[in-house]
């Protein structure tokens, strides 16, 4: 491999770095704190940051829990694979499945999941969350073969 393109495939791995390491962050943060605050103010979060109006009920606390699990556990995972792309190649497709996912819910849900929200704060959402996907999908390291 020459010089440039060993260089072209470190910035490739520099950029894979920091959009996983900012990926893990928010999602270890949001699973965080859903796990640790009262569920009156996880409402106001999500309200804050999705958009989303939830009504408190006996099974918001239950889901709100468990999601917020998964939030911490997913964040986790791809902090292990902005760690060592290598080794952890293979977390990159349950983070392209959750972001392209989301992405075609945010789509097909657009009107149901917060109808009151803005069309800027959804672009910007879509935006974000396609992003993220792409920067993934293209600059997820590829496998090294034994030379």
């Amino acid at each position: 491999m020459n010089s440039f393109n060993k260089e072209k495939q470190n910035m490739k791995e520099r950029f894979f770095k920091i959009v996983t390491v900012v990926v893990g962050v928010y999602h270890v943060t949001l699973g965080a704190l859903g796990l640790i605050l009262p569920v009156e103010n996880v409402i106001s979060v999500v309200e804050g940051m999705k958009g989303y109006t939830l009504e408190k009920s006996s099974q918001l606390l239950p889901i709100l829990k468990f999601t917020s699990s998964y939030l911490l556990a997913f964040g986790v995972m791809v902090l292990l694979l902005s760690r060592n792309p290598q080794k952890y190649r293979v977390f990159a497709l349950p983070a392209l499945v959750v972001f392209g996912t989301s992405f075609l819910n945010n789509i097909w849900l657009f009107d149901e999941i917060a109808p009151h929200r803005s069309g800027s704060t959804t672009g910007v959402t879509l935006a974000l969350i396609l992003f993220f996907f792409l920067s993934i999908l293209f600059t997820m390291p590829k496998r090294r073969t034994k030379d």
